[in-house]
């Protein structure tokens, strides 16, 4: 048996029971765009032996092959292999998603269109409205949480990612796939709507807020918004941004906390983001004025 047929087979027993087998490893090109294909068949064969995903956004078509040699007729051919549910429904899921963003773009003046779709996300989701599945391991978060610890963020940021190019599902071969999928996806998504990246405003279990932004360039990679993250209380959480002197003067301001634990973790992430911060008197509710000195952000309780 060739190994290309092996590969058939092997993506058609894991689709009926997954986990006995292990997936073999995904060709880097294995992914080929064809906009409104007039034979996919024959664009899979023209991409090379092995397994060939077609993606067609404008055909909103999803096709995969396995393409092989036959050396007894002497040519090639494109044995139809089926497409994961999981796989599918991420991938039509992006399609709603960038269509949603063109109908919204259109009903915009054109100096009011952003280059980012807005996503709303809360852990608990039950029904993924927010079209993801969120990672477990990272539901108990805060926004502070992802501001004072980088293995938190950078934990995040690529559970989000994987989550959004649909690379978490139980077929390792279709995983390493998906992140091409989706760029194809979102490349041709954007020059149809102007619209390059996603923007997910995660509301945490707590009420606290944190920005990740996934662009066309890094697909698989949520990537920490500096600036953004508010927290239960609405107060704007300090982090790289806070030091940085083109935006540390966004932070001036005053800071009202009537919990002590907000208080703390808001305490917490302004030491580790390099801003000095003079609590004599912690008493609740309390208010901490930031100033911008020219150089650097410092926080105080008035006396």
């Amino acid at each position: 048996m060739s190994l290309s047929v092996k590969t058939y087979a092997i993506l058609l027993i894991a689709s009926i029971a997954p986990g006995i087998f292990a997936a073999p490893a995904a060709r880097a090109d294995g992914v080929i765009n064809c906009e409104n294909c007039a034979d996919p068949r024959q664009a899979a064969i023209a991409s090379g032996v092995g397994l060939t995903v077609v993606v067609d956004v404008s055909g909103r078509k999803l096709l995969a092959y396995d393409v092989e040699y036959d050396r007894e007729l002497k040519r090639y051919r494109a044995l139809p292999v089926p497409v994961p549910d999981d796989i599918s429904n991420s991938f039509h899921r992006l399609l709603r998603l960038m269509e949603a963003a063109r109908e919204t773009a259109e009903q915009l003046p054109p100096q009011a269109r952003g280059r980012s779709v807005i996503v709303p996300v809360h852990p608990d989701d039950p029904s993924n409205t927010n079209g993801i599945t969120f990672p477990d391991a990272f539901k108990s978060l805060t926004a502070s949480d992802v501001v004072i610890s980088t293995d938190h963020r950078k934990g995040l940021e690529a559970g989000i990612g994987t989550a959004f190019c649909g690379a978490d599902t139980r077929y390792p071969v279709w995983n390493a796939l998906a992140p091409t999928m989706t760029s194809i996806v979102m490349s041709v998504g954007s020059r149809l709507t102007g619209v390059d990246s996603v923007t997910y405003v995660i509301t945490w279990r707590d009420g606290s807020t944190t920005r990740l932004v996934i662009s066309t360039d890094a697909v698989d990679l949520a990537k920490y918004q500096n600036g953004h993250s508010r927290d239960a209380e609405g107060n704007p959480i300090p982090d790289r941004a806070a030091s940085d002197p083109e935006t540390g003067p966004d932070f001036a301001g005053a800071y009202t906390f009537s919990d002590e634990q907000t208080l703390n973790n808001w305490l917490n992430a302004a030491y580790v983001s390099g801003v000095p911060v003079h609590v004599a008197d912690r008493t609740l509710p309390v208010t901490i004025i930031c100033r911008w000195n020219g150089r650097t952000l410092e926080c105080e309780v008035p006396r």
